[in-house]
């Protein structure tokens, strides 16, 4: 203990100038303290390392083969020091470490995802993104045993205790449907047109999400929904209806991905949207998950402006 007491960082410094310089007075000058302070911690620090680090000669000071060694560890050590240090600072700021997302697939068929991910690129290029893909539930799990930062996922659902949320702009849910389907010659689909439709759902626990959205409009509309097939992600559920197996209910992001042998369908009715929401847990906000939720504050204000 009494070794790295002697060997703080400010003592190294002082044997470095003193190396640089060769001369105790310059140095001290070059540090702005006394010559004898200077002369004491380079003998403090030799009595700690246990040996000599300069000749002491009659016109001056040069360096024993241990204090050339030293010196170019010393130098080694103080500039992983300070990297280290700024990697701290920046770290503090947001600006480097790490930010894990989670989400659910069809998060990434739409805008919101991944212009946030060119943002975070563009702005914040030290930082090192984690992307963790999954179903409501799957991800959900992530952030409660704290291997995600943040999870975007379909809304409605509650929320435990202690989590916090950011919605963004409602998305209209479609009806996909093989294309062989009586239902697929139409331009939209109805609420009346899922009374005893097979449909394909998914495996969330809880009924979140989509299902729970149109769940509950069945239930106003006097029918439940007629689940024949559940699926553990929206891709799977398009797979399936495909496969001519049922009919499915996803978001409008969806389209874009224009999948084979199934066509998509608006529900009209003013309810049957689904938002995405950003979840996170207020006990664990890092810099990085601060700057950005911050940012998809900003943005969420400026959409509403």
């Amino acid at each position: 203990m009494n070794e790295l007491a002697a060997l703080s960082l400010r003592r190294l410094q002082v044997f470095l100038v003193v190396a640089r310089h060769l001369h105790i007075g310059r140095a001290a000058e070059q540090l702005g303290i006394a010559q004898p302070a200077v002369s004491q911690q380079i003998a403090a620090l030799e009595e700690a390392l246990g040996v000599r680090l300069f000749h002491r000669r009659k016109r001056g000071i040069d360096l024993t083969h241990a204090g050339i060694a030293y010196r170019d560890a010393c130098a080694s050590l103080l500039d992983r020091h300070h990297a280290d240090a700024e990697t701290a600072r920046r770290t503090a700021r947001g600006e480097a470490g790490r930010l894990a997302i989670g989400y659910v697939v069809s998060a990434m068929f739409g805008d919101t995802l991944p212009a946030l991910l060119r943002h975070v690129r563009d702005e914040r290029p030290g930082l090192a993104l984690e992307l963790h893909e999954g179903n409501i539930g799957s991800v959900l799990r992530q952030l409660e045993e704290g291997r995600i930062d943040v999870a975007l996922v379909r809304a409605p659902l509650t929320l435990a205790p202690g989590w916090r949320h950011l919605a963004l702009a409602p998305q209209p849910l479609r009806l996909a449907l093989p294309e062989s389907h009586v239902l697929a010659g139409r331009d939209h689909a109805t609420l009346a047109d899922l009374d005893g439709l097979p449909l394909i759902s998914y495996s969330d626990p809880g009924d979140f999400g989509v299902m729970q959205v149109m769940s509950h409009l069945a239930r106003e509309a006097g029918f439940s929904l007629n689940v024949q097939w559940t699926s553990s992600s929206v891709t799977g559920v398009l797979g399936l209806v495909a496969a001519g197996l049922g009919s499915g209910i996803v978001p409008e992001g969806l389209a874009q991905l224009n999948p084979a042998r199934i066509v998509l369908r608006p529900i009209v009715h003013p309810e049957a949207v689904a938002s995405l929401w950003f979840v996170w847990d207020e006990a664990r906000v890092s810099p990085a998950l601060q700057w950005t939720l911050d940012e998809i504050d900003r943005r969420l204000a400026a959409q509403e402006r």
